[in-house]
Formats: C-alpha cells, structure tokens, sequence
C-alpha cells in the first residue's frame, strides 16, 4: 500500500458530511410522505375537505354577492347605451366602429374632422348612430366614448346660449323632453330636426 496515501483528516469529515446531508434529506422525505393521510380534514370554516392521493382539497366556496366582481357605474352605463343603440332599427354599429377606426387612423381626437379627404367622417359616425330618438343621457355617452365633442342647443323647444367658436365635428343637438329630436354636426351639413316643436 505504499502508492496509496492516507486520506487526510479533511477528506474524512467531508465525507462524513455528505453521508450526514444525504441521511437528513432522506430523512425529511420520509417524514413528509408518511404525515400526508387520506383521512378527512376539516377546512378552517368548519367545511369538510376532499382528499385525493393524500393531499387535502378545499370544496370551491360558492359564488356570493361579495365575491362577485361588480362594474363601475360608468360601464354599466356605457354597455347600456351601445346596446340600446344597437337594438334600434336605422343604427349601423359595424359602420361606427369602421369610421371610428377610420378617425383615429387619421389623427388624434377630431383631427380627421377637419381633414377634406375623410369625407365628413365625424358626421357620417353620428349619422350611422342614428341618434335621434336616444335620450340626452345615452347621446352623451355614446359621444363621449367616442371621443366626439358635443352639446344641447336646443331644449325644450327653448334655444340655449351657445358660443359662437367653431370646433370640427362637435354634434349639436336638441332635446325636447329628455329625447334628442335633431341634430347637426358643425362643418357637416344642416340642422336635422324631427319637428318636435
């Protein structure tokens, strides 16, 4: 034995080291698998669990009314008025949503509005709404969401004070009893009124 050497003093407390790791590690495997059962456990709410393969599976709680996502107001309002729209006979939604498009391909807020090449596609928006016959509150929203300016010039059969700026494609409407009767978009063409008053 003369060619081989004697481990050192190190070499034999590594190697003790490691039979010590790996014995821990089997160890804690041990100790794991066996303190998994397949006996019932009660959940924290006083439920019983379901257990699979020995691991406990809470039941889904069920669905209430605090834990149900809720909407904000304003979407709640917004959904409403595209669908109230949408049902009504004359409203061509593919069309808006086309034009839309078509305006914000053009430019930023009512950019496209003042540009000749777009064809008055603030108006044709408006036009495929087919807003009369909305509420003040639904127009309002629809136009909002769409990022058209507007305002009432007309209420009640009254005309309101208005300014005399010009701002491209802000609708202006009139409203007789809560219900738009006309409208017109500034640059477009004239007031389209039902003859409410």
């Amino acid at each position: 034995m003369r060619g081989q050497s004697k481990p050192s003093p190190i070499d034999r407390k590594g190697h003790g080291m490691k039979r010590f790791f790996i014995g821990s590690l089997v160890l804690i495997f041990f100790t794991a698998c066996s303190s998994a059962s397949n006996t019932e456990l009660e959940a924290g709410d006083g439920r019983p669990a379901t257990t699979t393969s020995g691991y406990a599976i809470e039941d889904e709680p069920e669905p209430t009314e605090s834990t149900t996502v809720s909407k904000p107001p304003e979407l709640v309002r917004l959904e409403d008025a595209w669908d109230f729209a949408a049902s009504r006979p004359g409203t061509d939604i593919g069309q808006v949503f086309q034009l839309f498009r078509l305006k914000q391909s053009l430019g930023p807020k009512n950019l496209a509005c003042y540009d000749l090449e777009s064809g008055d596609v603030c108006e044709q928006i408006v036009e495929a709404i087919n807003v009369v016959g909305l509420t003040e509150q639904q127009l309002t929203v629809l136009l909002d969401s769409l990022e058209l300016p507007h305002r009432v010039v007309e209420r009640d059969c009254e005309p309101l004070m208005i300014t005399e700026e010009f701002v491209a494609g802000r609708v202006n409407f009139s409203v007789f009893e809560g219900v738009v009767t006309g409208w017109a978009s500034e640059g477009g063409q004239s007031f389209r009124d039902n003859g409410s008053c």
